[in-house]
């Protein structure tokens, strides 16, 4: 079961990543009424973690760029782990790709994108030195945004908040020199790229071995993977940006953004394999061209016809990736609500999957009758339990399991239920025949105790009001009668 969260300002959902750092939640800022991701530092009792980490937070948010991840807020849980607020990206990353190959002129195009969130990084004078695809997300347009600065150096520092000689970030996307936990530059990022370029045109990270050391020795000692079977211009960038000596590369982002340029200067417009481009034909129109047009209308016709037919069956029957996503939450929630497992166990029960539906579509009508039955069977579920509580006396006792705690649940879901209003009242009727059986004991201190719960119920009651007033003249003449008692 992971942790729940509670954040002031927020309303925390679900946690959506956890790594070894950190720990990621959905959330909705309540001001802005905006979903935001929660990215909360794990406790793991390292001195330096919390200075990393806020480091993050001062990079992040010293950058304003469209393909760099924006921070809105960072500060501290009450249990004192800091936190911080970002952007949330529902569209996936970059590692959603894995193991496909893409066209030519689609993998430039994201490469460019992150190569220009990262200059505006680097003319900061700070490297990201983890630059993979889980690190890459996509917005809703499909453009790309650069995240997770939580290793990045700011070069104007000189604290280093890793040991020296220790590397950083992921094997399979290391430079040489970050292999060996030596000085970076911005040079060691322009590596990461071109071994993120070369696995989107390959579908595969030839560099990734069997294990820790074989990566290590394929990007440290192997030579460029042949490229032969990508096109010629590709072939060349990709020979620069995986240089082995840093000071072979590329020595600026603004020089790769160039060379990209000149390549998508010349791929042709149709490679891009994620789009489906259609190309206009031009026909001159002549008086031949007009004869057989003529001549062919009514085949034309219905031709057009047929192609109208196939389009409006395509889209009826046609769905997209969230469609799916929302018909498979929609069966697991059904199949709880059917197991009355409305709200438990946590992240497994009917009411989170609609939520999670109502994430991708608010307005699911779905969803929405969904929870609306859950709310009724809960409603239902509380009165009778509240009832049983009721006739086995366990009316504030013990704590989540009594008569008061289940009326308030169901009015929480329902404030005016009549049952559970109803039920309170009896409640508040029976603490004052309580309240009375113990004055008539002289059990002053049970009695109030008695009137006080009653009247956190019915604050308003004037019979509990009035035994309140009696139980505390009654209480001081008890002790004054003990005091002169005693005294005598």
């Amino acid at each position: 079961m992971s942790e729940t969260i509670t954040i002031l300002g927020y309303t925390v959902h679900h946690m959506i990543g956890k790594g070894g750092m950190a720990s990621v939640y959905l959330a909705t800022q309540k001001s802005l009424n905006r979903q935001v991701a929660i990215k909360v530092l794990a406790d793991f009792g390292d001195p330096n973690a919390e200075e990393r980490f806020f480091m993050e937070a001062r990079t992040v948010a010293a950058l304003n760029h469209p393909h760099i991840i924006t921070v809105y807020d960072v500060a501290h849980l009450e249990d004192g782990r800091p936190y911080l607020s970002m952007e949330y990206l529902s569209g996936g990353d970059l590692d959603s790709l894995k193991g496909k190959s893409v066209g030519m002129r689609y993998a430039l195009e994201l490469i460019r994108q992150v190569t220009q969130g990262l200059d505006s990084v680097h003319k900061k004078g700070i490297i990201h030195r983890d630059i993979k695809p889980a690190n890459i997300l996509f917005r809703e347009d499909n453009s790309v945004v650069l995240s997770d600065f939580g290793i990045a150096k700011d070069l104007s520092v000189n604290t280093e908040l890793t040991q020296a000689g220790i590397s950083v970030g992921s094997p399979s996307y290391s430079s040489p020199e970050q292999i060996y936990g030596q000085q970076l530059d911005q040079r060691s990022d322009i590596y990461s790229l071109g071994v993120i370029l070369l696995e989107l045109l390959l579908g595969c990270n030839p560099y990734k071995g069997e294990n820790y050391a074989e990566t290590v020795v394929n990007h440290t000692e192997r030579s460029i993977p042949d490229l032969a079977m990508l096109q010629r211009p590709c072939q060349a960038l990709l020979g620069k940006m995986l240089k082995k000596q840093p000071e072979q590369r590329h020595q600026t982002t603004e020089e790769l953004i160039s060379d990209i340029d000149a390549l998508l200067d010349m791929a042709p417009d149709n490679d891009d394999q994620t789009k489906l481009r259609s190309t206009p034909l031009r026909h001159k129109a002549t008086s031949d061209h007009l004869q057989w047009i003529e001549k062919h209308q009514k085949s034309g016709l219905i031709l057009l016809g047929l192609l109208i037919a196939i389009l409006v069956l395509f889209k009826a029957t046609y769905k997209s990736e969230t469609d799916r996503k929302i018909d498979a939450l929609l069966e697991q929630a059904e199949t709880h609500l059917a197991d009355n497992q409305f709200i438990a166990p946590e992240f497994d029960n009917a009411r989170y999957f609609y939520n999670q539906i109502l994430t991708l579509e608010t307005d699911n009508d779905d969803a929405l009758d969904g929870l609306e039955v859950i709310n009724e069977q809960l409603v239902e579920r509380y009165i009778k339990l509240a009832a049983e509580r009721f006739e086995e006396t366990q009316l504030n006792r013990p704590k989540g399991n009594n008569a008061i705690y289940y009326y308030r649940q169901a009015l929480a879901i329902e404030s005016d239920n009549e049952a559970a209003l109803t039920g309170l009242q009896r409640v508040v009727t029976e603490y004052i025949a309580l309240a009375n059986k113990s004055f008539n004991r002289k059990d002053y201190g049970t009695g109030l105790r008695h009137v006080r719960i009653g009247l956190e119920l019915a604050p308003k009651n004037q019979e509990l009001l009035g035994l309140k007033e009696q139980y505390k003249v009654c209480a001081k003449y008890s002790t004054y009668y003990q005091h002169n008692h005693i005294a005598s």
